[in-house]
């Protein structure tokens, strides 16, 4: 994104188990407010994996009542995240997360409001496991049919790690539809 003139932040965050997942959003918040008061810019939001679920997390927030405009975000791209949060209830992870059935619905974007006439798309390698390919189409049917301009893809041949090699070519499709939902002013 640099090679195409494209300023890029990355938020650090603390990690489960020292925090909650929602402890995470809400610091990922609050880096994506700084940032605007800072440069007083929309924002495109992208990332993988978990950063998937705090991409989705921060285009669905309700941007105003937190002091900044409601198109803060207008798009974003989440590469194989992780939407609904209740099937890690049941995974050994969840001894980091610590999530319980309410907490994983409340922190699930997927069940949250959809951020309507915004753009949201889905990657995920066609490779993935089942529940990563579920996730991000569900995400995409789901919102999409709210009002959200969504798209999904899934590549064939790459799996989670791979999928997110593109992004060091400036000139691969993934950094070309990047580019093409910044915001233009």
């Amino acid at each position: 994104m640099n090679a195409r003139g494209v300023t890029v932040a990355l938020p650090g965050y603390d990690l489960c188990p020292q925090v909650g997942i929602g402890d995470i959003v809400e610091q990922v918040r609050q880096a994506t407010l700084y940032l605007h008061r800072r440069f007083g810019k929309r924002i495109v939001v992208m990332g993988h994996s978990a950063g998937g679920h705090l991409v989705a997390s921060m285009i669905a927030t309700d941007w105003k009542p937190l002091g900044a405009p409601a198109d803060l975000i207008p798009a974003g791209m989440g590469i194989s995240g992780v939407y609904d949060l209740a099937p890690m209830t049941r995974t050994a992870m969840n001894d980091d997360f610590k999530l319980d059935d309410a907490q994983a619905k409340k922190l699930s974007p997927i069940l949250w409001p959809a951020p309507k006439g915004k753009t949201f798309d889905t990657l995920v390698g066609g490779a993935e496991s089942a529940e990563f390919l579920r996730q991000s189409r569900a995400l995409a049917d789901t919102w999409g049919a709210a009002g959200v301009a969504t798209r999904y893809d899934a590549p064939a041949g790459v799996h989670h790690f791979t999928v997110i090699e593109p992004l060091a070519d400036p000139n691969s499709a993934i950094v070309e539809r990047l580019v093409e939902l910044l915001p233009k002013n």
